[in-house]
């Protein structure tokens, strides 16, 4: 969990692309089943939905998973077990169940400010069968396909978003984190990759593969920091332990107020 040591602009001009879907509704493939937390029953409804992202649902009906029906089936499983593992621990921790993030509705000429970054949001609309979106400067630039519904289109423009945010802050969070182990750790880094996920801050694998949700970039350097640490404190070892809790207790001695902070701000942070 994390921080920057230097901020620098960045023009990405790769395109990121998005194919135009079928405007025409097709039924959702559903699949149903309960899950036992704290010795009580949960329902749990998967839906496979024309959508560019995975997100959860848990609240007084049980859990809905919504899941990308563009992802090849062992991704679909891998979110699924992601975001069930998420569901349970936070119905462990508040059994009165939570509501999922929002997601946001972009509106043109819009400000975006993700921690001390500011973006103008700038959307146009094409003939093209195609949704596209690129970062030039400060300006995020969609070009939405015509055509498309209401909640495609809010759909399209937070997915076209979040991945121009995850292109921008991969160097930044890629540097940080390298400096950030070479001071500390000296261990091992294979790939360090921004993505937008729901259900984590941060993943660290045993093989030294670090993912960062671009969520984080919303909070202040210091809680980015924090992410980041305890990450790389999993190439230390590799549970939560006190051990393990000691090795980031020994790098941030008020680690403890970054974790309160995300608690109590999570909500606020999405895209």
């Amino acid at each position: 969990m994390r921080q920057f040591s230097a901020v620098f602009m960045l023009s990405l001009f790769d395109t990121i692309t998005v194919a135009k879907p079928a405007v025409e509704e097709t039924p959702a493939l559903k699949q149903e089943f309960e899950i036992s937390v704290n010795g009580e029953a949960v329902p749990v409804r998967i839906a496979f939905e024309r959508r560019f992202n995975n997100r959860a649902t848990v609240n007084k009906n049980g859990i809905l998973l919504r899941i990308s029906d563009k992802q090849n089936r062992e991704e679909q499983r891998k979110q699924i077990d992601i975001l069930l593992k998420w569901a349970k621990e936070k119905l462990g921790d508040k059994p009165e169940l939570l509501d999922s993030l929002p997601q946001r509705k972009y509106v043109n000429g819009e400000m975006l400010k993700v921690g001390e970054h500011e973006f103008i949001i700038s959307i146009h609309y094409h003939e093209l069968n195609k949704s596209t979106s690129k970062i030039f400067k400060n300006n995020i630039v969609i070009s939405l396909a015509k055509g498309l519904t209401k909640e495609i289109e809010q759909n399209t423009c937070s997915y076209l978003i979040s991945k121009c945010l995850c292109k921008y802050f991969q160097p930044l969070v890629e540097e940080r984190v390298r400096e950030l182990n070479g001071r500390f750790f000296k261990k091992q880094v294979n790939t360090v990759k921004m993505k937008y996920a729901a259900s984590f801050w941060g993943h660290c694998s045993t093989t030294g593969h670090i993912v960062i949700s671009v969520r984080l970039m919303f909070a202040p350097r210091s809680v980015i920091d924090y992410v980041l640490i305890h990450e790389l404190a999993h190439l230390v070892h590799h549970d939560h332990s006190p051990r393990f809790w000691k090795v980031v207790e020994n790098i941030m001695p008020s680690y403890r107020n970054a974790e309160v902070h995300l608690k109590e701000n999570h909500f606020k942070y999405f895209l």
